[in-house]
């Protein structure tokens, strides 16, 4: 395979894709030699609350210009907490530098490691307060049932974490695999502090059930701050080979059946899965949430379901999905920017603004994918699943896949409904419910794939 592969390398690599140089450093990564892990250490906990100052709010503390932001709440057992921070302090400094809002708070973290003792002015009332601060570790998932690891994996992006659990009970033989992919934007699902989350539930339910399962971290988040390709410069063909190696290198692992993998992607997720499954082999796919259709149709027709979750009556929705379709076509099909898009129609600006999250390569790189091409040559088994109060995603989408999926290969499809959740996988009743507040989280959508899992 590797033979064949590297002979042919710009065949290959143009068929998934990829750059070339990016294919062969896969295929680096991805021999069949043992595989050591690399160190990624866990990345700083300062512990807080934080948002920036808005005019009223400085003009009512008498701050003027004055950089600083402003601590909504002190977590117990963070670096803050420690050094006596309290909610309502403004940070104005951290190891000399003025910090005037949360992202050049964050970019001023990056800088440091666990274990460093940094200098930090804040404001309390109208006193300045200057103080040393220890840097503490962001903290870990613990449970009594289940062992938790932190894994680190070499990739085209750079070093990726994985967040790893699986029973404590020691089970007869190796033990399946179950990845999770998420959606688009540049969020982390590594989250001790809110194990209520829907990911985790849903793993954690199956870990439980026996299966070693895996949070695959998007390059550039969290512990992979500065080990990685920032994620919102990664393309899209190297963030999804990025998962690819990831579930490779977890193959590998001690105690994993490589032989029974299960990939969930969760909405963007959803269109990673099967072209992931082209560079490793999975034998199941859950696809949540997900893209069905080409990228312009998907818009149009989630566009409509925003409405109807706004409320929004016949007339306003449908200039809404004319002028957001007009925008998306200057923006995707004639390369223009934000800025330039809106110059055409001041509405862009709010349109587009999404797009602008990922870099310009991922969403081109998007636009241009053929879905029905992506899932074409998969043969295992797919779980489609659609929530009822889901106005992200379309209910028609998953239909074409299903439809799609069992023409290729009659049985391997399956399409579920999923009653009161939302795109997030939280309860809600319908589309208005999602819009107006997120639920917790919908014990249904565990329920579904885990009785799906066990029967395939």
């Amino acid at each position: 395979m590797h033979s064949f592969a590297i002979a042919h390398a710009p065949l290959v690599a143009s068929a998934l894709r990829l750059p070339r140089w990016a294919f062969l450093l896969w295929l680096v990564f991805s021999g069949s030699a043992a595989w050591a892990q690399p160190q990624l250490p866990r990345r700083v906990f300062l512990g807080i609350r934080m948002e920036n100052l808005t005019d009223e709010k400085r003009q009512a503390m008498e701050l003027g210009a004055v950089p600083a932001v402003l601590l909504g709440e002190v977590l117990p057992g963070g670096s803050a907490a420690v050094a006596g921070w309290q909610r309502g302090d403004l940070l104005a400094e951290l190891h000399g530098t003025p910090v005037g809002s949360t992202a050049e708070v964050m970019a001023e973290l990056a800088k440091h490691q666990v274990g460093q003792s940094i200098p930090y002015r804040l404001v309390r009332g109208k006193k300045s307060i200057k103080g040393k601060l220890t840097l503490l570790p962001w903290p870990e998932e613990h449970y009594a049932d289940l062992h938790v690891a932190y894994t680190a994996h070499p990739t085209v992006n750079g070093v990726q974490r994985a967040i790893t659990t699986r029973p404590k009970a020691k089970a007869a033989g190796r033990l399946p695999l179950a990845v999770f992919i998420g959606g688009i934007s540049c969020y982390s699902l590594d989250a001790p502090l809110d194990t209520g989350r829907g990911e985790l539930q849903l793993m954690n339910r199956l870990s439980r059930m026996g299966y070693a399962c895996a949070r695959l971290e998007k390059p550039g988040v969290g512990d992979a701050a500065v080990a990685c390709t920032p994620c919102s410069e990664v393309s899209f063909m190297n963030e999804m080979a990025g998962y690819a190696e990831m579930i490779r290198q977890l193959k590998r692992l001690p105690g994993i059946d490589s032989t029974d993998v299960t990939l969930i992607g969760h909405s963007m997720g959803g269109v990673f899965a099967p072209l992931v499954a082209k560079l490793t082999p999975v034998q199941r796919i859950v696809a949540y949430g997900t893209i069905g259709s080409n990228f312009p149709e998907y818009l149009a027709k989630t566009r409509r379901t925003i409405g109807e979750a706004n409320g929004w009556d016949a007339e306003r929705t449908d200039a809404y999905i004319k002028d957001f379709c007009e925008c998306a076509v200057w923006y995707l099909a004639d390369g223009l920017t934000t800025a330039q898009a809106a110059a055409k129609k001041p509405a862009c600006q709010e349109y587009m603004e999404v797009f602008d999250l990922r870099s310009r390569t991922y969403i081109n790189e998007l636009y241009a994918l053929s879905i029905p091409a992506a899932w074409k040559d998969y043969r295992g088994s797919t779980l489609l699943l659609w929530g009822e109060a889901d106005f992200i995603s379309a209910r028609h989408d998953h239909e074409l896949l299903r439809d799609m999926l069992q023409a290729e290969n009659p049985g391997s499809a399956t399409f579920t409904v999923v009653p009161d959740a939302d795109h997030g996988m939280d309860q809600a009743d319908d589309f208005k419910a999602a819009v107006a507040a997120s639920g917790p989280y919908q014990p249904g959508v565990g329920k579904v794939i885990a009785d799906w899992m066990q029967r395939r």
